[in-house]
C-alpha cells in the first residue's frame, strides 16, 4: 500500500506558492477596462483554463493565441497557524507585461514593468485559517494593443517576519 502526504512544513518564514497547482485561463470575454474576470470570481476560484506550475507563460499552454488577450493565473493556498499576527507580505518576482493582482478579491496593486520584483503588504486581507484566493491578471498594457504577453516569469513567495 502507498501512502502520500500533501502537507506542508511551515520551517522557516518563506512559503512559496511555486509548487501549488495554479489554473491558467484566458478570458476571451475580457473588454478594455475590464478589472474582474469575465467569468466572475467564483467560477475563476473553482479552477477555469489548464493546469500549470509557476513560472508559466500563455503561449506554451494557448499556442494560437491572439497578442491582444489576457490571461488570468489562479491558486488557493493557506498559511500556517503559527503566522497569525505577524506581518505578511506578497513577493512576485517577474510577470508582465501589465499585471493586476488580486488576494480574497481585493486589487493590491497593478504593475507593468516585468523586469521588478514586487513585495506588497497582505497583512490586512490574508486569511490565517481558511484559503486565500490569489489571482493575478496578465494582459498587455493597454489592452486590445498586440504585445507579447510573457506571463508569470519568476517566483511567487509569501514571506513573514517576527514582530
Amino acid at each position: 500500500m502507498l501512502w502520500a502526504s500533501c502537507s506542508h512544513k511551515f520551517d522557516s518564514n518563506v512559503h512559496s506558492l511555486d509548487f501549488y497547482q495554479w489554473n491558467l485561463w484566458q478570458d476571451t470575454g475580457a473588454k478594455q477596462g475590464d478589472e474582474l474576470p469575465s467569468c466572475g470570481w467564483d467560477d475563476l476560484h473553482r479552477g477555469m483554463g489548464v493546469l500549470v506550475r509557476i513560472p508559466a507563460s500563455p503561449d506554451v499552454h494557448f499556442p494560437d493565441v491572439e497578442e491582444a488577450s489576457v490571461f488570468w493565473y489562479h491558486c488557493r493556498f493557506t498559511l500556517p497557524e503559527q503566522w497569525k499576527d505577524k506581518p505578511v507580505s506578497l513577493v512576485l518576482e517577474g510577470a508582465g507585461p501589465f499585471v493586476k493582482l488580486y488576494l480574497n478579491q481585493e486589487l493590491l496593486g497593478s504593475f507593468h514593468d516585468e523586469g521588478s520584483a514586487y513585495e506588497l503588504d497582505v497583512s490586512e486581507v490574508i486569511y490565517y485559517t481558511r484559503d486565500n484566493h490569489l489571482s493575478i491578471r496578465i494582459s498587455n498594457p493597454l489592452d486590445g494593443i498586440p504585445g507579447k504577453i510573457n506571463g508569470i516569469t519568476g517566483n511567487i513567495l509569501v514571506k513573514t517576519k517576527e514582530n
